[in-house]
Parts: C-alpha cells; structure tokens; sequence
C-alpha cells in the first residue's frame, strides 16, 4: 500500500503526523511525504521520503499576507482569529492544491493523509478518486477555522465543480474523550504518540529530587505576550515556589537570558515528551504538541493561549480540573505565580490531570489504526 501524506510549512503541523507514518512504515507500507519545500530537513530528519508541493511556501507568509501580498492585521480577539486563521490556511491550500493533484497523478497512492487543516490533500484526493484520512491536531477541531478556510479556498473548490470541502473516509482524532468538544463530528479516536526531533534525554530526568519540578515554555522563540522581558521576569520569581526550573526554549534564546538563578536545573532545547514526565507542573503556551505530552506524562499545567484555537482547548483542560488558564495579553508574572502556588498545593489537579493521562492511555494506538486504514485503501473512495 501508498500512502501521501500531506503537511503544511510548520513542524507544529507535521509532527503530530509522524507517528501514524511510522506506524504505516513497521507495517511494509510505502508513505511519502508532501510539504513545502522548506520542510525538507525536517521530514528527511524524521526518517521518510520528501517530495515539494509547492515553490516556497512560509508559514508566517500564508498567515499574515493576503493573495496580492498585502501585510495583513493580526486580530487581538478569539473571535477574530478563529476566521484570520482559517484564511491563512485557505491560502496555504490554494498554493498547493496544484502540486498535490501532480503528485497524486504520478505517484498513485492508495491513501492520501492530511493533518486536519491541509485543505489541498483532501481536495487533490477527492478529485482523482483517492480515499483520505484526517489527521486531527492537538485537543480538537474548531469548525470556525474550516468555515473560513472554505471561503478563501472557494476560487480553486469551484474550478473543479466543488462548493465546499471534500469530507474525509476517515477522522482520527488524538483528543482525549473528557475534553473533547460538544457536538463534532463522528471521528476515530487514536492515542497521541509524542514525536520530538532527536536529542539524548538529560540523565536528572532519572534522578531523585527533593522538591517540585515546573517546565516552564512560552513558544522555542517565546513570542507570547511580553516577549523575553516577561520571560526573564518569569525565570526570576518562579524559584520563590521552592521549585526546581527547567526552561525550555531554543539554545539561541538562552543566551538572551543573562544569568539564570540556581533554582534553574537546565535551560534551552529538551526532549520534552521525555523531560515531562519527570515535572510536576508544565507552564506554557498551549501549543498542541506540549500541551498533549503534559496530558499524556499526567502533569497540571498553567495554560497561557496566544492562538484562537488554543484558548479553546485552555478552557476545556481547565473545566476538567487538570489545569488553569490565563490569558497571554499584558501577562502578570503575579498572577502566573499565584496559578503555580494553587496548581502545585491542591491535590486535585494532579488527581485529574492522571485521570485525563487514564484517558489517553485507552485509545487505540496508531499501530492498531493501521488496518482501518488499510480497509479503507481496500475498499476505495
């Protein structure tokens, strides 16, 4: 069997991605990569075959320009933002869709893969007859992403006699159930398997300590609100808790940081998957990948959203009880402090945060996802 999987420009989307394709691969399955250009290294780093969609395509470019190149606003609101990224993704789809319908024509798989905003992968697919899978992203699905993601995609939908996005054979889903959203679509559910780029796990991580552990990380280039003063300001109070800190950020940005207190076990680029589960709160951005390797380590986290869809999953995690949100404009170090006092004292979040880990733990795997996936190569679209 052929599998196309398909990506946009950004390790935050194909990460997630990985695990299934080497799971497709130990099965004696032949999977090929599709992505801009510029994700050559990462997807030959994960060890499978690269093929361009596209000319160069930057994810920032997609995101903050329109079609006639014009700098775009970055909304300030969750309601503005939900549609602002939808375009984006339409317009990532719009400059791929010819690339991805070549592919598919040439190389002829059985199944074409695309994570859940890869418009042009279900697309391309539908058009030629392939059947296609959704991969989901992170701890849900936001139908207000896709409505306007379908609006900017219209043009390339209609040339080819569509009026609105193929649905997907087939939905997997890494969502644990207790925080999943109300109302979604039927999907599969699949156990999320961490994927972190190579790296020698730090051997304290096997250590015994004698107080608590917080991983602290706003972003590899800590773009939350506040920026690195916030974070050097972060680096400097969070000790008072009587924690031991990890810091994770990108090595270039450790250098930014100045002189980091006692307090601080290790600072810059870590296998996060593997360091979590040595911590006992996470603090951090409620990127996708982080945020589902706290669920699955069992860890509370203090979740500061700075994207549209992340606030939504901030407040799903907080009504379970394994985490606290705050909001990422003009953050209080105060408040975050207070937030990790609570998070650390009450029992309660860790309790809940190993229920949610219980959770995840009962998925299918995405090995045991690979015959589905094989039926639906059998069957057809």
């Amino acid at each position: 069997m052929k599998i196309l999987l398909s990506t946009g420009p950004s390790f935050g989307l194909y990460n997630p991605v990985v695990p299934l394709a080497w799971a497709l691969r130990a099965s004696g399955h032949d999977v090929l990569v599709a992505a801009p250009p510029g994700m050559a290294s990462t997807v030959n780093g994960s060890g499978l075959p690269f093929v361009p969609s596209s000319g160069p395509l930057d994810m920032f470019d997609v995101m903050m320009h329109d079609r006639a190149g014009r700098l775009l606003q970055r909304p300030d609101t969750e309601e503005e933002l939900l549609p602002h990224i939808g375009r984006g993704f339409g317009r990532l789809a719009a400059g791929t869709l010819d690339g991805m319908l070549r592919i598919i024509e040439e190389w002829r798989p059985d199944v074409v893969v695309g994570e859940s905003h890869a418009y042009s992968a279900g697309t391309a697919a539908r058009i030629l007859g392939v059947p296609w899978v959704e991969h989901g992203l992170g701890a849900g699905y936001l139908p207000a992403i896709d409505a306007a993601g379908t609006e900017e995609f219209a043009p390339e939908l209609r040339r080819y006699g569509l009026d609105g996005l193929p649905e997907p054979d087939l939905v997997l889903d890494t969502c644990p159930p207790g925080i999943r959203p109300e109302g979604t679509r039927p999907v599969q559910p699949m156990r999320y398997v961490p994927y972190d780029a190579a790296g020698t796990v730090p051997s304290w991580v096997f250590e015994e300590r004698d107080r608590p552990r917080l991983l602290l990380t706003l972003g590899t280039r800590v773009p939350v609100g506040g920026g690195l003063p916030l974070f050097q300001e972060l680096i400097r109070t969070l000790p008072e808790l009587g924690v031991e800190l990890v810091v994770a950020v990108a090595d270039d940005v450790v250098e930014q940081l100045g002189p980091l207190p006692d307090a601080v076990r290790a600072a810059g680029w870590l296998p996060l998957s593997s360091v979590l589960a040595s911590c006992d709160l996470a603090v951090h951005h409620c990127g996708a990948g982080t945020t589902l390797s706290a669920v699955l380590a069992g860890v509370p986290q203090l979740l500061i959203p700075r994207i549209a869809e992340q606030y939504d999953t901030a407040r799903r995690l907080a009504r379970y009880g394994a985490a606290l949100e705050l909001p990422a404009v003009q953050i209080d170090p105060a408040a975050v402090l207070d937030a990790c006092r609570t998070l650390l004292a009450d029992p309660s979040y860790a309790q809940a945060a190993r229920r949610l880990r219980a959770e995840m733990a009962e998925l299918p795997s995405p090995a045991e996802i690979v015959p589905l996936i094989e039926k639906l190569a059998a069957n057809g679209a």
